[in-house]
């Protein structure tokens, strides 16, 4: 299944990403430490919005990761209900902007593995569009929800050998990669398109999502190109079993 996905419109600024981890790291202590137990509500919108001086926006932002890892219910009339104490372990990805790509990277931790510069050849070259023998960085690493030793997924981030210095510092930003090329370098990221893939896990990916060999894994290949189609990013994700669900809204056109 291929799906290409559009640039939202609005996207939290750089201030407001770290701004509602913030808010998202101090609800979920509240959860997790029982201040506010199972089936009991969230304070409003209204008074996180005092509690935190941060905007409804941020607020928002915040309660939906929250949503996302399992922790609450969210019902229009009856606010938020705490479901869990702790993340269900699975990542409930909603995909329908460019900006909701960003949310998977700002409410979760990457690990690096190891960062290495490649000439591509081969099925790699394939997979990057690009011809043999050019220049690419490689970034491996593994990627986690906070407060979780289990990962999500095995990473694989692959970017043009001029874009090095960001490469060396993934991992160290709390904002997807695509965010930092477009701030970095002025450039503009105008499609996504994204593959989805079943296979299952070698000995490797065994290794790293600490399942057996054989296990059913699911693999996530987005292509980040600029206007003219050229791929400025391209990241490989594996999800063990369980670990992920993508869910997409499709909507009538006409």
């Amino acid at each position: 299944m291929k799906a290409a996905v559009r640039p939202a419109s609005v996207r939290p600024s750089a201030a407001e990403g770290p701004r509602f981890q913030e808010i998202l790291d101090a609800l979920r202590a509240d959860i997790a430490d029982g201040r506010v137990g199972v089936g009991e509500r969230l304070p409003t919108e209204q008074e996180l919005c005092l509690r935190f001086s941060a905007s409804r926006y941020t607020v928002r932002e915040a309660l939906r990761r929250l949503q996302d890892l399992g922790l609450i219910a969210r019902r229009q009339g009856s606010g938020s209900v705490v479901t869990a104490a702790r993340p269900d372990g699975r990542f409930h990805n909603t995909l329908s902007s460019l900006a909701e790509i960003g949310q998977y990277a700002s409410s979760t931790r990457l690990e690096v593995l190891a960062v290495e510069k490649i000439l591509v050849e081969g099925r790699t070259a394939e997979l990057l569009r690009s011809p043999p023998d050019t220049p690419w960085v490689r970034v491996v690493a593994l990627r986690r929800q906070p407060g979780e030793r289990t990962p999500l997924c095995y990473t694989e981030v692959f970017l043009p050998a001029a874009f090095d210095d960001v490469a060396q510092a993934i991992g160290t930003f709390p904002v997807a990669v695509y965010a930092v090329l477009e701030s970095r370098y002025g450039l503009r990221i105008e499609e996504v398109v994204q593959s989805i893939e079943a296979t299952s896990a070698d000995a490797n990916l065994a290794s790293r999502l600490s399942v057996e060999v054989g296990t059913p894994i699911l693999v996530v290949i987005r292509h980040y190109l600029d206007a003219e189609g050229n791929a400025l990013e391209v990241a490989v994700s594996s999800h063990a079993a369980g670990r992920y669900r993508y869910e997409m809204t499709l909507q009538r056109s006409g």
